[in-house]
Formats: structure tokens, C-alpha cells, sequence
């Protein structure tokens, strides 16, 4: 009988040394993120930044936070250069590795349009830009900010709000010929315009993402009366546009969603009053929890003033919420279950979800994986400042 006794003791005790060992099955030595973006072509003076961030975020990750569930992550940065066929080489070579990244991030839209059915192909995950191209057909993308016509459709609102004369305003729009700068030329946006009761002057112009000379686009739109002019561009193409309308004397408001510090330090002076949406908040902040945490790690790390653009602040945001679903799935279903379908499920149950003390608020859901919050800011002095509060941006995605 003691016998007995003994070993049924000697099982049972065997048995409960197991179940942590069965929990930590499949536990990796290190998990990795991988990152496409332009860090050395034309949209680097912003994008650049991307590999700072997820540099300096991981590191506070591991260092300050134990990692994810005990385990380190390390960020796998390649620079595409701004060119499609290298980022997708790039891509191929990252999910072949073994083990393979968690999720894949990319800054360039082109590259996130031709990603989005690979991603499904490869049973991957991802966040990128918010571009229509990039996100329907739903597959298995998300987006680190709104829709690129939903910011446009946040301004128009705006200007149209205090627009104080009897006839509708005007938008002229010129932007780049390129996924990026046509991604606001949806149907649903100039469907809206329609709605809220602003005109489109003329036809939207197009130039090429190189060119620094747009005169003649510019003169359409002033010929067309534009009273507002819209553009879908990032850095000298922010500077080409405001540049010639200087030199033109033409003075009316410009909305350009991509400028950001790393654009504004190109001339502060000529990009003074420039008017642009976000969906987090600005380098200048300072007085917010927030920022105030973001300026500590970024002086802690040695970062200098070109490092400050929103992909430096997107990279910090995309960590914040990659490392809380993958938080989630590893609790619920143990590192063996850190799959594509629970990830996703996990992304599509964040709602309100405030990175590093609110730096922005996100929600993501099946229907419309992309954040929703914005507001308009302006170039003043050097400097990138709110002028509204907080609003949730129209929903343009595709219904069909």
C-alpha cells in the first residue's frame, strides 16, 4: 500500500512539473518584426526615422519591459531605397528566414499594395500606411493611421465649417503621381466633397515625385479659382508646391498631409502656415505625458533633430500594439498558438488603445482595420501646432 501511495505521489508530482513546461512549449530564444521602408531615397527625409524608432522601442521593450512574455524582439530593417522590386526581394527573403518575422511593417505604399495579397498567400500580418490599395479587398493589413482620403476628407470638413461666404469653397488638388499621392483620389472622397457641399476646381494634377518645378500644375488650379489647395505628398514635394505658390503670390490655405518635422526643417520659412492632419501627436507637444516619455527615450539614445518625424513616433506606435496582441494570444493559446488568425483576431478586438501614455488612440476592427482619430494641425514658426480638437475621420472604405 505505501508502496502504492508512493508512486501514485511520484506521478502526480511528475505530472505538475510538466504543465509549465507544456505552457512554455514553443517558446522561441527571440522574436522578430520585420521592417520595409525607404530609409535612403527620395521619401527618406520622413521615413528615414522608421528605422530609429523600432530600433529605440525595442530596446526599451527588452531592456525596461523584460521583452514580450520574457522573450527579446529585434526589428529586421531593410531599406528599400524607395524602389518596389527591391522592398519585394526584400520581403522574400524575410519570410523565408527561419524563424520568421511576427508581423512585417512597411512605409511605402506601393510595396504595401503588392504585399496585401501576399500576406494572405504567405500566411502573414502586417501594418502599413493607410492607402486603399494597401487595405481592400480586407485581407490581412492594417493601417498605423487613417485612410489617405479620410484625411482629406477631415480637412475639407474643416474649411468647410468656417468657410464664411455664401458660394461653396473651392479645392484645387495637386499631388503625386504615385500610389501614395493618388490614394485620396477616391470615389468616396469626391463623393463626400459633394456631401458636405465643397467644390472641386478643375481636375486633380499630377507631377512626378522627383520634380521640383510645378508651376504649370499650379496655374491651372489658380485659373480654376481654387480657394483651397490639397496634396497627398511628403517632403520636397510638400517644398515644390509651397515654393512655387510663393513665387507666384498666391496666397491660399494648403493642406499638406505630409508634413511633419522632417519635411518642415527642409524651410521653415517658406512652409510656414501650411496646414496638416495627423493621428498622433506633434514634436512639439511637449507639455503631454506622452511626449514628454518619447522626448526622454529620444535623448536618452542620442537621436538627433533629423530623427524627428512621425515614423519615428509610428514605429514606437506599431511596437506598442504589436507587442499587446502578441501579449494576448500567447496568454490565451500559449506560443504555439502565436498564428495569422489569432493575431488578427487579436488586432481587430483593440479598441481605444492609447501607446506610451496616448501618443495616439487606436481601434481596429474587422470591417476597418485602420485607426479613426485626427485632427488639423499648422506650420507655426518652425513649429507643428493643433488648431482643432480630436474627430473621427469619414469612413471611405469600400462597402462592396
Amino acid at each position: 500500500m505505501k508502496r502504492l501511495i508512493w508512486v501514485l505521489f511520484v506521478c502526480v508530482a511528475a505530472c505538475c512539473l510538466l504543465i509549465p513546461q507544456a505552457s512554455a512549449a514553443g517558446k522561441p530564444d527571440k522574436l522578430y518584426i520585420g521592417v520595409l521602408a525607404d530609409i535612403s531615397g527620395p521619401y527618406a527625409p520622413v521615413v528615414g526615422s522608421f528605422r530609429t524608432g523600432y530600433i529605440d522601442a525595442c530596446k526599451y521593450i527588452n531592456e525596461e519591459m523584460g521583452g514580450i512574455k520574457g522573450v527579446p524582439v529585434e526589428p529586421l530593417i531593410r531599406d528599400n531605397g524607395g524602389k518596389v522590386a527591391v522592398s519585394l526581394a526584400q520581403y522574400n527573403e524575410l519570410i523565408n528566414r527561419k524563424p520568421r518575422p511576427v508581423f512585417i511593417d512597411t512605409a511605402f505604399s506601393p510595396v504595401a499594395e503588392a504585399l496585401r495579397p501576399r500576406y494572405v498567400e504567405d500566411d502573414m500580418i502586417g501594418i502599413h500606411a493607410g492607402n486603399i490599395v494597401a487595405v481592400y479587398p480586407l485581407a490581412n493589413s492594417y493601417a498605423y493611421y487613417p485612410m489617405y482620403d479620410e484625411w482629406f476628407g477631415v480637412s475639407a470638413k474643416w474649411f468647410k465649417n468656417n468657410w464664411k461666404e455664401k458660394r461653396n469653397p473651392r479645392v484645387g488638388i495637386i499631388t503625386w503621381d504615385t500610389a501614395y499621392g493618388r490614394g485620396m483620389l477616391t470615389e468616396k472622397f469626391f463623393d463626400y466633397l459633394k456631401e458636405i457641399g465643397v467644390d472641386l476646381a478643375g481636375k486633380p494634377q499630377l507631377f512626378g515625385i522627383r520634380d521640383v518645378d510645378v508651376t504649370t500644375q499650379l496655374m491651372k488650379l489658380k485659373m480654376w479659382k481654387s480657394d483651397i489647395v490639397f496634396s497627398c505628398i511628403t517632403a520636397g514635394g510638400v517644398l515644390a508646391v509651397k515654393k512655387g505658390m510663393k513665387e507666384m503670390g498666391w496666397d491660399v490655405p494648403y493642406v499638406a498631409n505630409g508634413l511633419d518635422l522632417g519635411t518642415l526643417n527642409l524651410d521653415p520659412v517658406v512652409l510656414d502656415g501650411v496646414y496638416v492632419q495627423r493621428a498622433l501627436l506633434s514634436w512639439n507637444e511637449t507639455d503631454h505625458p506622452a511626449m514628454k516619455f518619447i522626448l526622454k527615450q529620444f535623448k536618452k539614445n542620442n537621436r538627433t533633430k533629423k530623427d524627428m518625424s512621425a515614423f519615428y513616433l509610428l514605429a514606437w506606435n506599431n511596437m506598442a500594439v504589436e507587442r499587446k496582441v502578441i501579449t494576448e494570444v500567447v496568454e490565451k493559446y500559449g506560443w504555439d498558438g502565436l498564428t495569422t488568425q489569432n493575431l488578427k483576431a487579436a488586432m481587430n478586438r483593440v479598441k481605444d488603445f492609447l501607446p506610451w501614455k496616448g501618443l495616439t488612440k487606436l481601434t481596429y476592427t474587422a470591417k476597418r482595420p485602420v485607426p479613426v482619430d485626427m485632427r488639423m494641425y499648422q506650420a507655426q514658426k518652425g513649429k507643428l501646432l493643433p488648431v482643432t480638437e480630436w474627430e473621427e475621420a469619414p469612413d471611405f472604405l469600400p462597402t462592396k
